[in-house]
């Protein structure tokens, strides 16, 4: 009796090492997003519009995005959560844009909230311009229904070959302009040390 006391006192022992030893912190994890700020073309209201950003993971650790919020109910993300991305691979962010109510200007901001080295959270936007039909101006109702029935979406008018992209971003400066702002800043240092 004495010796099934004793190994059952080890393995609980054991069991509870095992626990301590399976905690484990989540580490702080830097990422690169896939052209963050975009500028869609635009889209008919009424349309559907897939929205998608790449992550990459550029560390040692898991990333883990636990929360995707969002600037208005009309995005909504299409990813189970938590989002994971293992390290030194690409995961993506889907949302999907509902622009029935919506015309105009409509700007857009993304928050996810994960393991990020430098904040809580990152950010990503987007902006489109959302066009009412040119033939008559319908009601919600209307343009449920419509959308519905078609299933042909704007991104199947513009993005007719599948290596674009849908959207474009700001263009980087010229190299030579930032190596002459270099020199210029150089320049005027020199001028007031002396």
């Amino acid at each position: 009796m004495s010796n099934y006391k004793i190994i059952n006192g080890l393995a609980l022992l054991l069991f509870a090492v095992m626990l301590t030893a399976c905690e484990k912190k989540l580490q702080p994890v830097d990422v690169v997003i896939v052209d963050p700020v975009r500028h869609y073309y635009p889209v008919i209201q009424g349309e559907m519009m897939g929205v998608t950003y790449e992550v990459e993971n550029i560390s040692e650790h898991p990333l883990f995005i636990q929360e995707v919020q969002t600037s208005c109910g009309c995005l909504v993300p299409r990813d189970e959560l938590p989002i994971v991305v293992l390290p030194h691979k690409s995961g993506f962010i889907n949302l999907q844009f509902n622009t029935i109510k919506n015309t105009g200007y409509a700007h857009h901001h993304i928050y996810c909230y994960g393991n990020f080295a430098d904040s809580s959270y990152i950010e990503m936007q987007f902006d489109t311009n959302v066009v009412p039909s040119a033939d008559y101006n319908h009601d919600y109702e209307e343009l449920w229904h419509s959308h519905h029935k078609a299933g042909i979406t704007m991104r199947d008018y513009i993005e007719s070959h599948s290596t674009q992209k849908g959207y474009y971003t700001e263009p980087a400066p010229e190299p030579r302009e930032r190596e002459r702002d270099n020199e210029e800043v150089r320049e005027t240092a020199n001028d007031r040390a002396f």
